[in-house]
């Protein structure tokens, strides 16, 4: 997005090498966040040889889907410009299905799986953002939390999970699509 991207760098046999995220100011111009996210992504395109950009999931806010689809014009000019390649482009739950995750899964629930696989955090912190993401599902089947209330709680675990363990929905969401590319290479 444009207040923040994803990225994620993987060797050849699918290892994840390097992983992070972009945030340009929020006070910038969205022409101007798109300058400063390309930018730096330019920077990491040393020794890659293929670049996966998340497709536009078109059932957002219509204005978002047009930025978003700015953002992917701009790198993948960037990219042409620096490889002459093609990017390759994949959804979401295409990625999320291909990487062992439900296609329908929240973020929280991708940060975690992403935690998990990689060992990016201690098994009681895993475990505790496991049990609270049960808990709400449950909750939320019982009827006990609104859809609004449910999505709302599970955000607030999403932002948890970050500043406790540093993976961001951004991160963790170029990790898998990373996973999802290699897994349909072999």
């Amino acid at each position: 997005s444009l207040k923040a991207s994803g990225w994620a760098k993987f060797s050849n046999d699918g290892k994840l090498m390097h992983k992070g995220r972009i945030i340009p100011d929020k006070e910038l111009n969205n022409c101007f966040k798109i300058h400063f996210i390309t930018e730096r992504i330019k920077d990491l395109f040393d020794k890659v040889e293929e670049v996966i950009i998340e497709d536009v999931y078109v059932g957002l806010n219509p204005k978002s889907v047009i930025w978003l689809s700015r953002l992917a014009g701009a790198v993948i000019d960037e990219w042409v410009d620096y490889k002459y390649k093609e990017v390759h482009f994949m959804t979401a739950s295409h990625a999320r299905a291909l990487a062992g995750i439900n296609g329908h899964s929240h973020k929280c629930e991708v940060q975690l799986h992403v935690i998990d696989k990689y060992g990016f955090a201690e098994p009681q912190i895993i475990n505790k953002y496991q049990k609270a993401i049960d808990d709400l599902k449950l909750q939320y089947k019982k009827k006990k939390l609104t859809r609004g209330q449910y999505k709302y709680r599970l955000d607030k675990l999403s932002k948890g999970i970050d500043a406790e363990t540093g993976i961001s929905e951004d991160a963790a969401d170029s990790i898998i699509l990373g996973l999802a590319f290699a897994q349909e290479k072999k």
